[in-house]
Order: C-alpha cells, then structure tokens, then sequence
C-alpha cells in the first residue's frame, strides 16, 4: 500500500528528530556510565581511606591491640556500602571478619550489588574482588586491612536511581522534540499536501461517477495550481461525455421502439395466417423482435433511473417473505436443475425501500445466478446488519465464477462475460446495469466478487430507514 505524499514528508521528520534523539541518548548514556564509573571508583577510594584512617585511630600502640567494638561498628557502617572488611593485627591479637559475623548478610548485599548491576547493564562483567592493605605507623605495621566488594565497581540504589532518573528525563525531552518536529512537519506537509489531497479527492469522485466536481484552486504552487486546472477541466469535459453518453441511450431507445413495434404487427400477423411464409422463420422474426424490444424497454428504463425520472415508492417490508415470492417466480427452473435455495436471514429482518424495485434487484441476480449454477448447485441469499445500521444484502451462489478481469465490468450497459454465448443461454447485458441503477438510486452500492473456492457473489449495500 503506497503512502501519502503527508504521510511520508511526517514520517521522514518524525524520523530525523528520533535518530538525533536516539544519537544524543546514547552518547549521553555513554559519557553518564563513564563519569559514573570513575565517580564510583574515587567514591569507593575515598571510603577505604577512610576506614584506614579509623581504624588506625582505633589501634592502641601501647597495648598492641584494636578496640573491637569499633571495629565491628566501622564494619557494619562499610556493609551498608557494600565494603566487606576483615581486619588482622600484626601480633595475631584479634582477627576479625565481617563474613564471620553475618555471612548471610555478606552474600545478600553482594547479591543485591550484582543484581542491580546487571538490571542496568546487562553485559557487565563483575565478580567478587578483594583487595589488601597494610596497616603501619612510622611506618612500622601493625595490622592488614582486606576489603571486599562486587567489581571492579558497583553503584549504590540511589546512584542507580539518579541514573534512571536521568534517562527518564532525557526520554521526556526526546519525546517533546519529537511532537514539536511531528507537528511542525504536519503543517509543512499539509501546506505542501493540500492541494494534492483536493485533486485526489475530485478524482475519486470522478471514478465513482460525479463528474463536473471541481476542486478548490486555493492559493498553492505554480505546479499544484496547473495541476489543480487539468482535473477541473478533465471533469467538465468527462461531464459532458456522460451526458452525451446517456442522451444517445434515450435516442436510440426512442428511435428504435416504433419501427419495431410495426415490425412484430407484422410478423404477428403472419403468425395468424394473413400471410404465408413458413411458420418456423416467422417464430424465430417473432422471438427476435420481442428481444429487441426488451432491449429498447430496458434501456428506457436503464436511463429513467440513472437520471432519477421515476420516483421510489419506499415502504417498509420483510425481507424473507420477499425472498419466498422472488423464489417462487423461478420454481420452474429451480426444480429443474434441482438447485438448493437457501435464505441466510431472520424472520423479521426488514427492509425500507421500494419493493418492486428490489425484487427487480433480486429477481435480475437470481436469474444470473440460476443460469451459471450447475445442476444440484446451491444459491444463497443473506441479509445483514452492519453497526453503522446499514443493510448488506448477497446473492451467490457456487457456479463457474467469473474472470478476475471481467469483474470492474459486470455492471456496464451490454457487457457479456461469454461473448460467444448464444441469446437463448445469455441476457441481454442490461439487467446488471438496471440493478446498479436501482440501488444507487436507493443510496446503496454494489459489487460483484469471486467466492473462494468457486461461484459468485453479489453484494449490496443499502442505508437504513434513518439514514
């Protein structure tokens, strides 16, 4: 499906403001993670310093000894920060070991620590990593100090929590841009699509049979305004064309009904005997002219209603009991070729509309479906209720289909699928035409379609009573 001129000038903004978004994102995710590396690593420095610095104050040079219980609360204050130590005076005196005391606690903050890690960076290689120092003064030792910690760094939940904090305004900002730049693209695009989108829409009508719709000059470019003029004229002249196009079916109807009807007085008559020509030839003069005439009503009525000359009779009426009626007119044929009649519809669906003229709608689709279903075939007729309240009704059956290319030309004025078809197996090529008319007059469209698996299907949609 090809996209709009709008559409690809939004998109093509739209996608500049991401990759610039998704470029500055990156390169701040990358200068973020390094400046939060180094931050952690001189954070935990400094924190070791520190604890050397503590510990030493709690040495007692005299006594060779630590005070332990400072020990301990320098311990549990590092194992908030994920710092595990274990302190060892140089005499033996005292050894004593954070893991010792709450191993179980150790394994959670280093569980914790990579955890963390790695829900922010998924490919991060860490691991558990101890380092040792040497406790002197005057440079006489008087101890180690081991550290322990999940590596090579690590970042606490509130470091971790800025970051994210961070990403998440950086995410708010590119979203903004990116409205700003879809906004602003779609008023460049609308200034550049509009007239564009007015010569679009002319011609859809065009295809659809309005012609004479003009669209809008406006104050565009010099190319779009020419373009502008082309479709505009294109349809008044295609105006004109049809009109010419009916007003030649009206005169050849009006042309052709009197010396036909003279001409079957004729054949009439010597049918009765008044003259004698073989009776053979004169039956088939006869069933000849009464076809011609057929197709001189037909086209009469083709143009009446295509120009709105007769007035609908619009009541309201049950569809299946117009179906019934419509299936009783083609007992005889039904019978015949033992075809399956089948109604997909409620007792109680109803219909507003002209109902002659619907039945002529059904009664034209019915013959055309009886004539191409084999024998033992099946014809379906369904009614519909669609949720904008519009009434979809179909006629199809499982015959030979029609070709994927005959299709756009089923509903034209003396269009036969078969062209080798003789008359007595083939229409005229004129109901279909008097079906479209019908419905169109009615609000409605139709299309014919292929069903899957073989056969045709009809298909029309009508407006409900309020619409």
């Amino acid at each position: 499906m090809k996209k709009s001129l709008k559409n690809i000038l939004i998109i093509s903004y739209s996608i500049m403001a991401l990759l610039i978004v998704l470029g500055l994102s990156l390169f701040f995710n990358i200068m973020a993670d390094s400046l939060f590396e180094q931050y952690a690593i001189k954070q935990q420095r400094t924190q070791i310093d520190q604890m050397i610095s503590q510990i030493d104050q709690l040495y007692d040079e005299k006594t060779g000894t630590f005070d332990q219980k400072g020990i301990e609360i320098i311990g549990y204050a590092a194992l908030q920060n994920g710092l595990i130590i274990h302190v060892q005076a140089e005499n033996s005196e005292m050894d004593w070991d954070m893991r010792t005391h709450r191993s179980h606690e150790c394994d959670m903050i280093l569980k914790h620590a990579e955890g963390k890690m790695k829900e922010r960076y998924p490919n991060f290689n860490g691991s558990y990593t101890q380092e040792t120092y040497t406790l002197d003064r005057g440079g006489t030792p008087f101890g180690t100090l081991k550290v322990g910690y999940y590596g090579p760094y690590s970042l606490n939940d509130q470091e971790l929590e800025l970051m994210g904090n961070l990403n998440h305004s950086l995410l708010v900002i590119g979203a903004i841009a990116l409205l700003g730049v879809v906004i602003l693209g779609t008023l460049i695009a609308r200034a550049v699509s509009k007239p564009i989108d007015s010569v679009i829409l002319v011609a859809q009508k065009i295809a659809g049979g309005e012609y004479g719709a003009q669209a809008r000059t406006g104050q565009g470019m010099r190319e779009t305004s020419h373009m502008v003029e082309a479709i505009n004229e294109m349809s008044l002249a295609l105006e004109k064309e049809e009109k010419q196009k009916r007003q030649i079916t009206s005169d050849v109807a009006h042309e052709l009904r009197t010396p036909l009807t003279n001409l079957q007085s004729h054949m009439e008559a010597m049918i009765d005997g008044i003259w004698d020509p073989t009776s053979e030839r004169l039956k088939s003069c006869h069933a000849e002219i009464l076809r011609l005439v057929r197709i001189v009503e037909q086209l009469q009525e083709l143009y009446s209603l295509e120009n709105c000359r007769q007035e609908l009779n619009r009541t309201e009426f049950e569809f299946c009991s117009l179906c019934r009626e419509v299936f009783h007119d083609f007992e005889i044929r039904i019978r015949a070729k033992e075809i399956v009649m089948e109604i997909d519809a409620q007792q109680g669906d109803r219909l507003y509309a002209d109902y002659f003229r619907i039945k002529q709608c059904l009664v034209n689709l019915l013959s055309n479906a009886l004539t191409y279903t084999p024998e033992g075939g099946t014809i379906r007729v369904t009614y519909r209720t669609q949720e904008d309240g519009k009434i979809v009704i179909s006629v199809e059956d499982n015959g030979i289909g029609v070709p994927k290319e005959e299709l756009p030309f089923l509903f034209d004025r003396f269009y036969r699928v078969d062209k080798s078809r003789s008359k007595k197996t083939g229409g005229m090529g004129i109901g279909l035409s008097i079906t479209k008319a019908i419905v169109e007059q009615h609000g409605g469209r139709i299309h014919g379609e292929n069903r899957e698996g073989g056969g045709t299907r009809f298909v029309i949609k009508l407006p409900g009573k309020n619409k």
